[in-house]
């Protein structure tokens, strides 16, 4: 009669324990290169908020670039593996800006080569120069203003996404031209590697101002 007893007491024991809670331990992430935000959102189907008397909780602060949970032990080292995944250096883009002037003189200039057949489409100007170049490199999700030449203009870029990598990449990024009462803003998604013409840009006192831009990605996060 006593056997049956002996088996009963461990089942018994297993039961309570699977009807436990999980225990749940907190810690803060430190972020380097993707803001408290994005780290929520790709953390956020880690994290049980609706666990009965044992809820796991997020906060962030944008200021600090840190993001603390409470979650079960396993869970906690999950989000430390998926945060080393996504919480890396960005893409680096380098861009290539052309201010090239347009007017009436018949004029070939070797520095435009690559582009000059495709002004002919657009403009019907006899001849087109380089006036200044500018060449900078920004990260995926960064900002930077730099003069064009001698300093007469000035070019803020913004890179808001990369998508893809090396000759199928797509670069998303906004442009401002500014100086000498010319002002010009758009936005543009370009292929990698492609050089393109964002338009009629102004005027000066030799002619038609035309920008042209090229994007090139020169490093990827790994």
């Amino acid at each position: 009669m006593r056997w049956p007893i002996r088996m009963l007491v461990p089942l018994t024991l297993a039961a309570i324990a699977c009807g436990r809670e999980p225990s749940l331990d907190s810690r803060t992430f430190h972020l380097k290169y993707i803001r408290a935000e994005q780290a929520r959102d790709i953390i956020l189907p880690y994290i049980f908020e609706d666990r009965p008397d044992a809820k796991g909780t997020l906060s962030y602060s944008g200021a600090t670039a840190t993001i603390t949970v409470r979650e079960t032990r396993d869970n906690l080292d999950k989000i430390a593996r998926v945060l080393a995944q996504y919480d890396v250096p960005g893409p680096m883009v380098r861009l290539t800006f052309h201010l090239i002037q347009a007017d009436g003189a018949a004029t070939s200039d070797p520095a435009i080569v690559d582009v000059e057949p495709t002004l002919r489409k657009l403009f019907r100007f006899r001849g087109y120069r380089l006036v200044q170049e500018g060449i900078f490199s920004v990260t995926e999700g960064g900002n930077v203003t730099q003069q064009l030449g001698a300093g007469a203009y000035s070019v803020a870029a913004g890179i808001r996404r990369v998508a893809g990598v090396g000759d199928s990449a797509t670069v998303e990024f906004g442009v401002q031209l500014s100086g000498r009462d010319v002002r010009f803003e758009t936005q543009v998604a370009l292929p990698a590697g492609k050089t393109a013409v964002l338009g009629n840009v102004g005027e000066s006192p030799k002619g038609t101002l035309i920008l042209t831009v090229k994007p090139e990605l020169i490093s990827a996060s790994p």
